[in-house]
Protein backbone atom coordinates (compact mmCIF):
# COMPACT_ATOMS: atom_id res chain seq x y z
CA UNK A 1 0.00 0.00 0.00
CA UNK A 2 2.94 2.38 1.08
CA UNK A 3 4.78 2.21 -2.99
CA UNK A 4 1.09 3.12 -4.29
CA UNK A 5 1.01 6.15 -2.15
CA UNK A 6 4.47 6.71 -2.95
CA UNK A 7 3.54 6.53 -6.53
CA UNK A 8 0.80 9.00 -6.10
CA UNK A 9 2.60 11.62 -4.85
CA UNK A 10 5.54 11.00 -7.54
CA UNK A 11 2.93 11.58 -10.06
CA UNK A 12 1.68 14.76 -8.05
CA UNK A 13 4.83 15.86 -8.18
CA UNK A 14 5.53 15.32 -11.88
CA UNK A 15 1.73 17.00 -12.56
CA UNK A 16 2.60 20.15 -10.36
CA UNK A 17 3.31 22.00 -14.10
CA UNK A 18 -0.12 21.23 -14.90
CA UNK A 19 -2.51 22.92 -12.48
CA UNK A 20 -2.50 25.91 -14.51
CA UNK A 21 -5.66 25.37 -17.38
CA UNK A 22 -4.72 26.25 -20.47
CA UNK A 23 -6.83 29.66 -22.04
CA UNK A 24 -10.12 28.82 -23.34
CA UNK A 25 -10.64 28.19 -26.40
CA UNK A 26 -14.63 29.10 -26.57
CA UNK A 27 -16.32 31.56 -25.18
CA UNK A 28 -18.27 30.48 -22.39
CA UNK A 29 -21.51 31.47 -22.39
CA UNK A 30 -21.00 30.67 -26.11
CA UNK A 31 -23.39 32.11 -28.44
CA UNK A 32 -25.02 30.50 -31.58
CA UNK A 33 -26.66 32.45 -34.15
CA UNK A 34 -28.78 30.75 -36.15
CA UNK A 35 -29.39 27.45 -34.06
CA UNK A 36 -32.51 26.23 -32.36
CA UNK A 37 -32.53 26.06 -28.12
CA UNK A 38 -34.18 22.61 -28.83
CA UNK A 39 -31.47 21.56 -30.68
CA UNK A 40 -28.79 22.98 -28.55
CA UNK A 41 -30.37 21.33 -25.60
CA UNK A 42 -30.59 18.11 -26.98
CA UNK A 43 -27.07 18.19 -28.27
CA UNK A 44 -26.03 19.05 -24.94
CA UNK A 45 -28.11 16.24 -22.87
CA UNK A 46 -25.87 13.75 -25.33
CA UNK A 47 -23.24 14.75 -24.74
CA UNK A 48 -23.20 14.86 -20.55
CA UNK A 49 -24.62 11.24 -20.77
CA UNK A 50 -21.93 10.20 -22.81
CA UNK A 51 -19.72 11.35 -20.21
CA UNK A 52 -21.97 9.41 -17.41
CA UNK A 53 -23.66 12.14 -15.59
CA UNK A 54 -27.52 11.38 -14.81
CA UNK A 55 -29.46 14.06 -15.48
CA UNK A 56 -31.81 15.04 -12.73
CA UNK A 57 -35.51 14.75 -13.53
CA UNK A 58 -37.75 16.78 -13.69
CA UNK A 59 -35.77 19.71 -14.55
CA UNK A 60 -35.00 22.89 -12.47
CA UNK A 61 -36.57 24.77 -15.37
CA UNK A 62 -37.11 25.51 -18.82
CA UNK A 63 -33.92 25.42 -20.86
CA UNK A 64 -32.04 24.05 -17.78
CA UNK A 65 -30.21 20.64 -17.71
CA UNK A 66 -28.56 19.71 -14.08
CA UNK A 67 -26.66 16.23 -13.04
CA UNK A 68 -26.41 15.01 -10.14
CA UNK A 69 -22.64 14.37 -8.62
CA UNK A 70 -20.32 12.05 -10.24
CA UNK A 71 -17.14 10.54 -8.79
CA UNK A 72 -14.38 11.30 -10.80
CA UNK A 73 -12.63 8.93 -12.48
CA UNK A 74 -9.02 7.73 -11.47
CA UNK A 75 -6.27 7.03 -13.26
CA UNK A 76 -6.94 3.32 -14.44
CA UNK A 77 -10.35 4.37 -15.13
CA UNK A 78 -8.92 5.16 -19.12
CA UNK A 79 -12.21 4.83 -20.87
CA UNK A 80 -13.89 7.63 -18.63
CA UNK A 81 -13.41 10.98 -20.51
CA UNK A 82 -15.11 13.14 -17.08
CA UNK A 83 -11.23 13.50 -15.57
CA UNK A 84 -9.51 15.30 -18.07
CA UNK A 85 -5.38 16.06 -18.04
CA UNK A 86 -3.02 14.85 -15.76
CA UNK A 87 -3.77 17.03 -12.71
CA UNK A 88 -6.76 15.97 -12.69
CA UNK A 89 -6.11 12.12 -12.98
CA UNK A 90 -3.95 12.46 -10.20
CA UNK A 91 -5.93 14.41 -7.88
CA UNK A 92 -8.75 12.25 -8.48
CA UNK A 93 -6.64 9.16 -7.68
CA UNK A 94 -5.15 10.44 -4.37
CA UNK A 95 -8.22 11.98 -3.57
CA UNK A 96 -12.16 11.59 -3.76
CA UNK A 97 -13.33 14.28 -5.55
CA UNK A 98 -16.63 14.67 -7.60
CA UNK A 99 -18.40 16.76 -10.43
CA UNK A 100 -21.66 18.11 -10.63
CA UNK A 101 -22.76 19.65 -14.30
CA UNK A 102 -25.10 22.38 -15.23
CA UNK A 103 -26.08 23.69 -18.60
CA UNK A 104 -28.34 26.38 -19.32
CA UNK A 105 -29.45 27.38 -22.51
CA UNK A 106 -31.59 30.38 -23.15
CA UNK A 107 -33.02 31.83 -26.28
CA UNK A 108 -31.61 35.04 -28.26
CA UNK A 109 -32.72 36.44 -31.23
CA UNK A 110 -32.77 34.01 -34.04
CA UNK A 111 -30.53 31.89 -31.87
CA UNK A 112 -29.66 30.97 -28.22
CA UNK A 113 -26.73 31.11 -25.75
CA UNK A 114 -25.46 28.40 -23.70
CA UNK A 115 -23.62 28.66 -20.26
CA UNK A 116 -21.94 25.33 -19.21
CA UNK A 117 -20.76 24.75 -15.75
CA UNK A 118 -18.70 22.27 -13.88
CA UNK A 119 -18.71 22.75 -10.03
CA UNK A 120 -15.81 20.59 -8.50
CA UNK A 121 -15.84 18.68 -4.74
CA UNK A 122 -13.49 16.74 -3.09
CA UNK A 123 -14.69 14.67 0.19
CA UNK A 124 -13.38 15.79 3.57
CA UNK A 125 -11.99 12.84 5.87
CA UNK A 126 -12.36 12.89 9.45
CA UNK A 127 -9.83 13.03 12.02
CA UNK A 128 -10.74 9.81 13.86
CA UNK A 129 -7.92 9.90 16.29
CA UNK A 130 -9.33 8.55 19.56
CA UNK A 131 -9.36 10.55 23.08
CA UNK A 132 -7.97 7.87 25.36
CA UNK A 133 -6.89 4.01 25.22
CA UNK A 134 -10.28 3.15 25.89
CA UNK A 135 -12.28 4.62 22.91
CA UNK A 136 -8.84 3.14 20.30
CA UNK A 137 -9.96 -0.03 21.37
CA UNK A 138 -13.97 0.48 20.71
CA UNK A 139 -12.57 2.29 17.53
CA UNK A 140 -10.06 0.25 15.86
CA UNK A 141 -11.58 -3.45 16.83
CA UNK A 142 -9.97 -5.80 14.44
CA UNK A 143 -13.12 -6.80 14.31
CA UNK A 144 -14.60 -3.72 12.02
CA UNK A 145 -13.10 -3.08 8.61
CA UNK A 146 -12.13 -0.03 7.43
CA UNK A 147 -15.33 0.17 5.35
CA UNK A 148 -17.29 -0.14 8.71
CA UNK A 149 -15.76 2.22 10.16
CA UNK A 150 -16.37 4.81 7.46
CA UNK A 151 -19.97 4.23 7.10
CA UNK A 152 -20.24 4.60 11.04
CA UNK A 153 -18.56 8.37 10.58
CA UNK A 154 -19.83 9.38 7.24
CA UNK A 155 -23.21 10.31 8.38
CA UNK A 156 -22.08 12.89 11.04
CA UNK A 157 -18.24 13.71 9.71
CA UNK A 158 -17.56 13.52 6.31
CA UNK A 159 -18.75 16.26 4.28
CA UNK A 160 -18.08 17.38 0.47
CA UNK A 161 -15.73 20.82 0.34
CA UNK A 162 -16.10 22.98 -3.14
CA UNK A 163 -13.24 22.83 -5.26
CA UNK A 164 -14.09 25.62 -7.76
CA UNK A 165 -14.91 24.94 -11.38
CA UNK A 166 -13.66 23.03 -13.54
CA UNK A 167 -13.06 24.96 -16.52
CA UNK A 168 -11.15 22.27 -18.41
CA UNK A 169 -14.42 19.96 -18.79
CA UNK A 170 -16.32 22.95 -19.50
CA UNK A 171 -14.29 23.56 -22.47
CA UNK A 172 -14.61 19.72 -23.76
CA UNK A 173 -18.30 19.99 -22.96
CA UNK A 174 -18.72 23.33 -24.94
CA UNK A 175 -16.24 21.99 -28.00
CA UNK A 176 -18.57 19.14 -28.54
CA UNK A 177 -22.03 20.81 -28.22
CA UNK A 178 -20.15 23.19 -31.05
CA UNK A 179 -19.41 19.89 -33.11
CA UNK A 180 -22.72 18.38 -32.44
CA UNK A 181 -24.84 21.52 -33.50
CA UNK A 182 -22.29 21.46 -36.72
CA UNK A 183 -23.55 24.33 -39.41
CA UNK A 184 -26.94 24.91 -38.03
CA UNK A 185 -25.46 26.86 -35.15
CA UNK A 186 -23.17 29.39 -37.50
CA UNK A 187 -24.40 32.24 -39.07
CA UNK A 188 -25.06 31.58 -42.76
CA UNK A 189 -22.39 32.85 -45.40
CA UNK A 190 -23.71 36.22 -47.40
CA UNK A 191 -24.60 34.86 -50.59
CA UNK A 192 -22.88 36.95 -53.78
CA UNK A 193 -25.29 36.86 -56.68
CA UNK A 194 -22.99 35.58 -59.89
CA UNK A 195 -23.55 38.18 -62.93
CA UNK A 196 -25.83 36.99 -65.24
CA UNK A 197 -24.41 35.45 -68.75
CA UNK A 198 -23.98 38.07 -71.40
CA UNK A 199 -26.32 36.65 -74.27
CA UNK A 200 -24.86 34.55 -77.38
CA UNK A 201 -23.63 36.70 -80.45
CA UNK A 202 -25.59 36.12 -83.45
CA UNK A 203 -24.14 34.67 -86.53
CA UNK A 204 -22.40 36.09 -88.64
CA UNK A 205 -23.61 35.87 -92.24
CA UNK A 206 -22.14 36.46 -95.77
CA UNK A 207 -20.88 39.78 -96.72
CA UNK A 208 -23.34 41.90 -97.87
CA UNK A 209 -22.54 43.21 -101.36
CA UNK A 210 -21.91 47.00 -102.01
CA UNK A 211 -24.84 48.36 -104.38
CA UNK A 212 -24.62 49.12 -107.69
CA UNK A 213 -23.84 52.23 -109.40
CA UNK A 214 -27.06 53.64 -111.17
CA UNK A 215 -26.57 53.63 -114.76
CA UNK A 216 -28.71 56.85 -115.29
CA UNK A 217 -26.36 59.05 -113.72
CA UNK A 218 -24.55 61.09 -115.84
CA UNK A 219 -20.67 60.87 -116.09
CA UNK A 220 -18.56 64.28 -114.16
CA UNK A 221 -17.66 66.42 -116.64
CA UNK A 222 -14.12 66.84 -117.44
CA UNK A 223 -13.13 70.21 -115.93
CA UNK A 224 -12.73 72.95 -118.61
CA UNK A 225 -9.41 74.48 -118.95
Amino acid sequence: MRWAVGLLMVLAGAAAGCTVPAAPRFSNPMVFTNAAPSQVEVAAERIVMELRFEIERPPAGPGRITTLPLTGASWFEFWRRDTRGAYQSVEASAHTVRRLVTVQVTPRDKGCQVLVKVDKQRLSAPNVMPDNIAESFSKYDPQDSELVRQNELSAKKYKWLDSGRDEVLEQYILEHIQLAVGRAGRAPAPRTLAPAPAAPAAPAGPAAAPAPADASASPTAPAVK
